[in-house]
C-alpha cells in the first residue's frame, strides 16, 4: 500500500493555512489527501478555519470573537491572507475563511483543469469540544447531521473522510451515516483506555500525535482494524521513522518535502 502524506491545512508553506490558494497549491504538488478544519457560523454555514474564532480590533488591541456568533456574511468580509511568520515562504494572498462547499468547487475544477478530476480525498476535521456544546458550536446530533448533509449535497461521499478529537461527533455522524470513512484524532493516551468503547466502534482510521507513536501502538492499532495517519509530521527523520514503523500516512505542514523524500516517494 502506498505510504500516504496528507497536506495540513493545505500547503502552509506557500500561503495560509486553510485558503483556497493552500489547498489548489498542494493538489499542484502533488498531493492527493487534503486536510482541513471545520467550524460553524451561526446561520449553520460549514466555516474552514483551524480557530473558532476571529480576532477583530477592538480599540487598542483585539478581541476574540466566535464564529458561532457571527453570520458567514460577517465571516467573509474578515480577511485571513496575512503570511504566518512560521513560514516565512508564505505568500500575502487575498482572502477569506472559505466555506466547506466552496473548496470543493475550486479544488475539484483546478484538478479538472490540471487533467486530475477525481483524484482527491479530503480529510475533514469537525473542531468539536464537550464543554463548549452551544457555545462554539451545535449539540453533537445537529452538529454531525450538519456536517452530514453537506457531504451528502456534494456529491463527493466517496472521497471524503471525517474525523474529530470528539468521539461523540465521530459516533453521531457514524449513527446517521453508517457507509463513510471514519477517522479519530488523538492528543492524549489516554483517550486508548476508552477506545474503542468511544466512539463504540472501530473507524477506518486512528490518527495520533506523533509523540505518542511507537511500532507497539501501531500495530495494536492495525490489529483492531484501523489505519494509522499521524500528525502533525514536519521533520524528514520523523516521517522515515512513521513508515518504517509501519504507519499508513502522515499529516504534514511540509508535504513539499515529504512527496520527494527518498525512502517516501518509493526511491
Amino acid at each position: 500500500m502506498t505510504f500516504e502524506i496528507q497536506a495540513h491545512r493545505g500547503a502552509r508553506a506557500f500561503y495560509p493555512e486553510n485558503t483556497l490558494q493552500a489547498f489548489c497549491k498542494a493538489a499542484d504538488l502533488g498531493c492527493r489527501v487534503i486536510e482541513l478544519d471545520l467550524n460553524v457560523s451561526r446561520d449553520l454555514r460549514l466555516v474552514v478555519s483551524h480557530d473558532p474564532w476571529v480576532n477583530l480590533p477592538d480599540g487598542d488591541g483585539t478581541s476574540k470573537r466566535d464564529l458561532y456568533a457571527m453570520h458567514y456574511a460577517e465571516i467573509a468580509r474578515i480577511d485571513c491572507g496575512e503570511p504566518s511568520p512560521d513560514f516565512p515562504l508564505q505568500q500575502r494572498v487575498v482572502a477569506v475563511r472559505p466555506e466547506l462547499a466552496e473548496v470543493f468547487r475550486a479544488v475539484e475544477a483546478h484538478l479538472r483543469d490540471a487533467g486530475c478530476a477525481g483524484a482527491m480525498i479530503y480529510n475533514l476535521e469537525v473542531k468539536s469540544w464537550p464543554e463548549r456544546d452551544g457555545v462554539a458550536h451545535p449539540p453533537p446530533e445537529e452538529y454531525a447531521a450538519l456536517v452530514i448533509r453537506e457531504i451528502a449535497a456534494s456529491g463527493l461521499e466517496h472521497r471524503i473522510r471525517l474525523q474529530s478529537f470528539d468521539a461523540r461527533i465521530v459516533a453521531a455522524a457514524k449513527r446517521i451515516a453508517p457507509e463513510l470513512c471514519y477517522g479519530l484524532l488523538v492528543e492524549d493516551r489516554a483517550a486508548f483506555d476508552s477506545f474503542p468503547a468511544r466512539p463504540g466502534f472501530v473507524p477506518e482510521y486512528v490518527n495520533p500525535r506523533l509523540d505518542l507513536v511507537d511500532e507497539a501502538l501501531v500495530s495494536w492499532l492495525h490489529g483492531l482494524g484501523a489505519k494509522v495517519v499521524v500528525w502533525t509530521v514536519n521533520r524528514p527523520d520523523d516521517m522515515l521513522r512513521m513508515k518504517r514503523i509501519g504507519a499508513d500516512g502522515l499529516i504534514s505542514d511540509h508535504p513539499e518535502i515529504a512527496l520527494h523524500l527518498p525512502g517516501l516517494d518509493g526511491t
